[in-house]
């Protein structure tokens, strides 16, 4: 009797029983009066690539910033590679931040008078390591950027220089990537381009990646579309198309769940003990 082996498993498909590179559990943040996280559920699988969407003030920064470590959450629990993050130091916590997590922002934030190598490597200067030049030519090569070592940020088309960025956030091997409209300051042909990248450090090297975007054309790259109003997830996307992901943006946009200020107020008369934050949006 012969047997018939199973399908090969999809390179961003990882096993259901993985544990998640990122956990999220009853995650609440207060701003002063109002509520940018309510409570957020929200597990992001080792290997995967999810994209966080909804309208302005729902509370998506806030979302990736608490996830990264760069926000400390009012009430609940983040895990990243199952360390809980609020039990750490600030100490401790940087550490994590620096050799666990990769974070990407809208604006580059390359140091202009610094190569392109140079800023790549800078994340292992400042944990007092020395990157070898192999290290740093091999990161930035992942990326798509071979033999643009010498080249200083305002030589570089932004493409290029959001590619700088994302090579230093991978130079330290990160468990997870998170993105903050990392194409938000891009053309279409660029922004395809740097997606193309990221959908392929997920397919080719497993890196798993969280984005917060607005764009539904860059959502449905994604293999999950998590969509949050009042802080509070409302719906998922599997497998997204462009389509399909406008479409819920629309309907979340015209429902009119909305406050005015774009948060949501507590419905507690007793507010939260403020917390310190970087950043005083929602």
């Amino acid at each position: 009797m012969t047997s018939t082996a199973p399908p090969p498993a999809l390179a961003h498909s990882p096993a259901a029983a993985s544990p998640p590179a990122v956990r999220l559990r009853g995650l609440t943040r207060h701003h002063r009066d109002v509520r940018a996280l309510d409570g957020v559920d929200l597990d992001f699988l080792a290997g995967t690539f999810t994209a966080v969407m909804g309208p302005s003030g729902s509370g998506k920064s806030t979302l990736l910033q608490c996830a990264a470590g760069l926000d400390r959450p009012t009430a609940g629990r983040v895990e990243v590679g199952g360390t809980a993050l609020e039990g750490l130091s600030e100490r401790r916590l940087t550490l994590l931040r620096r050799d666990r997590i990769g974070f990407v922002f809208q604006s580059f934030n390359l140091l202009p008078s610094l190569t392109a190598a140079q800023n790549v490597a800078l994340p292992l200067r400042l944990a007092g390591r020395r990157p070898s030049r192999t290290e740093v030519r091999e990161a930035l090569a992942r990326v798509g950027l071979a033999g643009r070592e010498r080249h200083r940020p305002g030589e570089l088309s932004g493409g290029q220089q959001q590619r700088v960025a994302i090579a230093r956030a991978l130079i330290t091997r990160p468990a997870v990537l998170f993105g903050d409209e990392p194409t938000g300051a891009l053309d279409s042909t660029t922004s395809r381009e740097v997606l193309d990248m990221l959908r392929e450090l997920v397919d080719r090297d497993g890196q798993t990646i969280v984005m917060v975007t607005h764009d539904p054309v860059a959502a449905a790259r994604a293999d999950r579309v998590v969509f949050l109003v009042d802080g509070r997830v409302t719906a998922e996307l599997r497998s997204p198309t462009v389509e399909s992901v406008a479409a819920r943006m629309t309907a979340l946009e015209t429902a009119g769940t909305r406050p005015t200020d774009g948060c949501r107020a507590p419905t507690d008369p007793t507010p939260a003990a403020p917390v310190p934050t970087r950043s005083g949006s929602c």
